[in-house]
């Protein structure tokens, strides 16, 4: 997950996204897009932009959680969250091994799986409202135990279907540009979704993919992959 952040000063704009994201600092990576400039007697003034990146869960320190406790809080903040909303469903938990990237390996995961008839209602078009009740969820979490939990929700199944449904679409737009050899811009999506369109065309031997784009304008470009024979 992502998000960029302005402030007055570098600081202030780390604090700012810090608490949004509801994370510790050392949950995230930090880069520096614009330092900012106070100007000449506040004329010309720019303020400072970060971009906070929150890291796997095996890039972070290690922290003594017990599982059991992690599970209870989880439990507990999701409950709580679908019971203000007025939704009765159904709730599993469990700690789930993910594979990443070829560089980063596999790493740990607490899955949460909503079921109920009236859940449909959080997954939202393409998934937005699923993120922001998770990245509430999260952050909440978070707070409550005093460590960043990396927690993944999904809604009837919805991650599933919608990883199929990207998959397709990416093979579909692959063919275009080996059509007609120009890049194809796909709309903004989450992280986890662009991950998902990068995965399913890294062994393409034609195209390849790459994100362009800030926050929320996050999206992927599916190019011509470079090779001796069309140089």
């Amino acid at each position: 997950m992502e998000l960029v952040v302005s402030g007055p000063t570098i600081e202030a704009a780390i604090q700012a996204g810090l608490a949004q994201l509801g994370v510790p600092r050392e949950a995230v990576e930090i880069e520096v897009l614009d330092p900012g400039s106070p100007g000449f007697l506040g004329i010309g003034a720019r303020e400072a932009r970060v971009r906070l990146t929150v890291r796997r869960p095996s890039e972070l320190p290690a922290r003594e959680l017990a599982p059991q406790q992690i599970e209870e809080a989880v439990a507990e903040v999701v409950t709580g969250l679908l019971t203000s909303l007025g939704i009765q469903a159904t709730l599993s938990i469990a700690q789930e091994a993910v594979e990443g990237p070829e560089d980063r390996g596999s790493y740990s995961i607490w899955a949460v799986r909503i079921e109920g008839p009236t859940a449909g209602r959080l997954i939202g078009r393409h998934g937005r409202t699923l993120y922001a009740f998770q990245t509430l969820a999260r952050a909440i979490v978070a707070r409550r135990v005093g460590a960043f939990v990396p927690l993944v929700v999904d809604i009837n199944g919805y991650r599933a279907k919608r990883a199929e449904a990207l998959r397709r679409l990416a093979l579909k737009k692959a063919e275009q540009v080996m059509a007609t050899g120009r890049p194809v811009e796909l709309e903004p999506m989450p992280a986890a979704e662009r991950r998902v369109i990068h995965m399913a065309l890294k062994d393409h031997p034609k195209v390849t993919t790459y994100s362009i784009g800030e926050g929320e304008e996050r999206r992927v470009v599916i190019a011509m992959r470079w090779t001796s024979e069309n140089a």
